[in-house]
């Protein structure tokens, strides 16, 4: 392997930690993370962000909702239309259902409701890392015994090497899983993600596209999708 495709392998992920509480974010945060193997920068509001990221750029960015320059969901919004890439993980007190679907619908690929556990933040990261970071898919040996997304998340790449390409419902839908490998997402989330308005969305178009996913992945690479329905929750990729 080249030594810039092993460089991009072992760097550590780049998080921008946007949280205006200074001893959440100093004192456990930070700390938290960057002893997890991310590079973990704290800041504590939106101004802050914008001006870091003309120095450098971020992979993910952890973000509360209750800013004192510039709400949470307008900033994910921004950071959604510079890149769709970036991986964006709320962590927030707002925890209603309704404040769940705005952080979705504004672009956050994960919503988790504080108080937390600091090994959910910490396992959602690196689960949305997988996809998010290219070189995270460089090393062979790491990737091909196992499902994955390619590194612009428009297709699966099976364990034996079969591409599955997926359509803009599929690749959203699948980026979402992908982020929470492991561990169930909501359907009320899932379909968020795929329109503005979910009262407008007939449930039963979440399970054909689900179904249909499932159905190519078998007779294009004669192998299933580890992905699982969870009942009265929604779905699992155990990938």
């Amino acid at each position: 392997m080249r030594a810039s495709s092993m460089e991009a392998v072992r760097r550590p992920p780049t998080l921008a930690v946007v949280e205006d509480d200074r001893t959440f974010r100093e004192d456990v945060l930070l700390p938290v993370l960057n002893h997890s193997g991310f590079s973990a920068v704290g800041m504590n509001g939106a101004l802050e962000l914008y001006r870091s990221m003309t120095q450098r750029s971020y992979d993910l960015v952890l973000l509360d909702i209750d800013l004192p320059d510039e709400d949470g969901f307008s900033i994910a919004e921004h950071l959604r239309s510079l890149s769709p890439r970036i991986g964006i993980v709320m962590l927030t007190g707002y925890d209603s259902s309704q404040d769940r679907m705005r952080g979705l619908r504004a672009g956050a690929d994960a919503y988790l409701p504080k108080p937390v556990d600091m090994e959910e933040v910490v396992t959602t990261l690196r689960n949305l890392a997988r996809w998010v970071i290219p070189g995270e898919s460089a090393d062979p040996a790491r990737t091909q015994a196992k499902w994955r997304l390619d590194d612009r998340g428009w297709c699966i790449l099976t364990p034996r090497g079969v591409q599955i390409e997926m359509n803009l419902a599929e690749r959203q839908v699948m980026a979402m899983l992908a982020a929470s490998a492991g561990m169930p997402v909501q359907r009320e989330a899932l379909i968020a993600r795929l329109v503005k308005n979910a009262h407008d969305f007939d449930p039963h178009r979440l399970e054909m596209l689900i179904y249909r996913l499932r159905k190519k992945c078998e007779q294009l690479a004669e192998e299933e999708l580890p992905l699982r329905a969870v009942r009265s929750v929604g779905y699992v990729l155990n990938w």
